[in-house]
């Protein structure tokens, strides 16, 4: 070891040991002397000098066996002392973890001991799969004499450290992986062997809450869920952001649309998917809002001239599309006048057909913005107007934040923030584009006037949404009428549904009452409130 690095070890190892000096509220999981709240096999673990020992140095190890706590962890810090005693032990530390039924195997994550993997991360019995790997092995393990761990599970982050060098940092991608389980020493099947570990403690740390939203921010983009392929396959997009628009159309089959948003460290990601008989783009390479389309209006600028009243470099407005005519031809290009507002580095679209419409996915790498620098609780301006044509020429265009001012000023942008994930917190501010709200009368009935609400629900998170209640006030804000949602799709391809209710006309006049959707989760908690948009979207100015 060189002494530059043996200088950061020596000063991450103090680090260690004052942080370690100074935590509260911290449990032994291990006594010294009994395997109270513990179970395992008593063959391949005993006590020994206040110490659990797995494995024999007289024998091998059949198969892999573990030692767990009885009780089960989500979020918490863990700190303990290993060593590793023969040539080749095998062994690891299950966080997260559960015991196989009828099986002597856990599944989960495991922090690694192995020779040559010390301080890794692994998926035991799941994907088995190396997760995170260190750069760092001979520098920081002390061979056959004892060593620090600690391992800190917070939310879906998952980080190492072995004698005070952090080795892993680790960021869930994948929702469904349960975040929750047991704690076990492992002594892996091999070679005769031992493993020891003693002063074994945990501190329990609450959860982690999301981000604040900075004021005046109106939507999101979550953090990918690992690498992004364009390929016109919205399979990464699955947990992301969206915002539905066009289900308020009079012919929703060929209008309604969602818009997808996503950010790593490399790029910003959008994704379309659409419902349209006859898509169509017949422009020129130079001119593609001229048909089926999307107009990309984006700020990335730090300081006074965030969302200003010019398009300048740090910001562009441009278009991309999933067709040349009717054929699938991704195309993409800047607004004219603005031709050097990006570099266009590894700028990329793709599309696929759909049975009812187009899926497109755009990357548009962060290289093109040197000034602005990634990172969860960035704040970006967006707007996405999407444009159909019915096979001809543009007929209709429609905004998810704001209207046709975003053409001439990135002032019409929304503050748009880079988070992990979607949070339940996040609705209260992000709920009026995820469920834009819409209330109208007919202009054919059969009965005596009625008027009728709609709530476009998202599409990848209405499974959260237990209830919609439409209520209605007069001026004063005195209730005159409430009434529950039907939720109901429009669409058999895709997450295209809506919350709908009716009541009189005469219940409340028009010009003398307000309209609120108030959206409640599963357990009945309140997510959002919405009212209706008061901007014009549309080609001409209206409602």
């Amino acid at each position: 070891m060189n002494i530059l690095a043996r200088a950061n070890w020596l000063l991450g190892i103090a680090a260690s040991v004052l942080w370690a000096s100074s935590v509260v509220g911290s449990e032994r999981l291990f006594d010294g002397e009994t395997f109270d709240g513990w179970h395992g096999n008593h063959r391949y673990f005993r006590i020994v000098d206040g110490a659990i020992v797995g494995g024999m140095l007289h024998e091998p190890t059949p198969r892999n066996e573990f030692l767990s706590t009885r009780k089960e962890y989500d979020n918490f810090e863990l700190r303990l002392q290993f060593k590793l005693v023969g040539k080749a032990t095998n062994a690891g530390i299950q966080i997260r973890s559960q015991r196989i039924p009828d099986n002597h195997e856990m599944i989960g994550y495991q922090a690694d001991l192995g020779p040559g993997y010390c301080g890794f991360l692994y998926d035991e019995s799941r994907r088995r799969t190396m997760l995170a790997r260190s750069d760092k092995q001979d520098e920081i393990l002390n061979r056959f004499e004892w060593n620090d761990y600690r391992i800190r599970c917070q939310g879906n982050e998952i980080s190492l450290w072995i004698n005070g060098y952090q080795t892993v940092r680790y960021r869930e991608p994948d929702p469904s992986i349960l975040q929750k389980g047991l704690i076990a020493l492992q002594i892996h099947s091999g070679p005769p062997g031992e493993v020891w570990y003693r002063n074994i403690e945990i501190e329990e740390l609450p959860a982690t809450p999301p981000p604040a939203l900075h004021p005046g921010v109106r939507g999101l983009a979550t953090l990918a869920p690992g690498k992004v392929t364009i390929d016109g396959d919205l399979t990464e997009f699955a947990q992301a952001f969206a915002t539905p628009m066009g289900y308020f159309h009079a012919d929703p089959e060929n209008r309604a649309a969602q818009f997808f948003y996503l950010w790593d460290d490399t790029a910003f990601y959008a994704a379309l998917r659409t419902l349209d008989a006859s898509p169509a783009n017949h422009a020129p390479d130079n001119r593609l809002w001229e048909g089926d389309g999307v107009e990309w209006y984006f700020d990335t600028r730090r300081g006074d001239d965030f969302r200003g009243k010019t398009w300048r470099k740090g910001s562009v407005h441009c278009y991309w599309v999933g067709l040349k005519g009717t054929e699938v031809q991704p195309r993409f290009c800047l607004r004219p006048g603005y031709l050097d507002a990006i570099p266009q580095i590894g700028v990329e679209v793709a599309a696929k057909r759909t049975p009812v419409g187009l899926d497109i996915e755009f990357k548009l790498p962060w290289a093109n913005f040197p000034d602005f620098h990634p990172k969860s609780g960035a704040v970006i301006g967006i707007d996405s107007e999407l444009c159909f044509s019915d096979g001809g020429p543009r007929i209709d265009r429609d905004f998810i934040y704001g209207s046709p001012l975003s053409v001439q000023q990135p002032a019409s942008l929304a503050p748009v923030q880079l988070v992990e994930s979607l949070s339940p917190s996040h609705w209260l501010n992000c709920g009026p584009v995820m469920m834009p709200l819409r209330c109208d009368t007919a202009w054919t009935q059969k009965t005596k006037p009625m008027v009728t609400a709609t709530l476009a629900l998202p599409p990848n998170h209405a499974d959260q949404i237990g209830q919609v209640l439409f209520r209605v006030d007069d001026l004063s804000g005195a209730t005159l009428l409430e009434a529950i949602g039907k939720i109901s799709s429009f669409s058999k391809y895709g997450s295209f549904q809506r919350a709908s209710a009716q009541w009189p006309v005469d219940y409340a006049p028009p010009g003398g009452h307000r309209l609120l959707a108030i959206v409640f989760d599963r357990k009945g908690n309140e997510l959002s409130r919405i009212a209706p948009r008061m901007v014009s979207v549309r080609m001409e100015p209206g409602h």
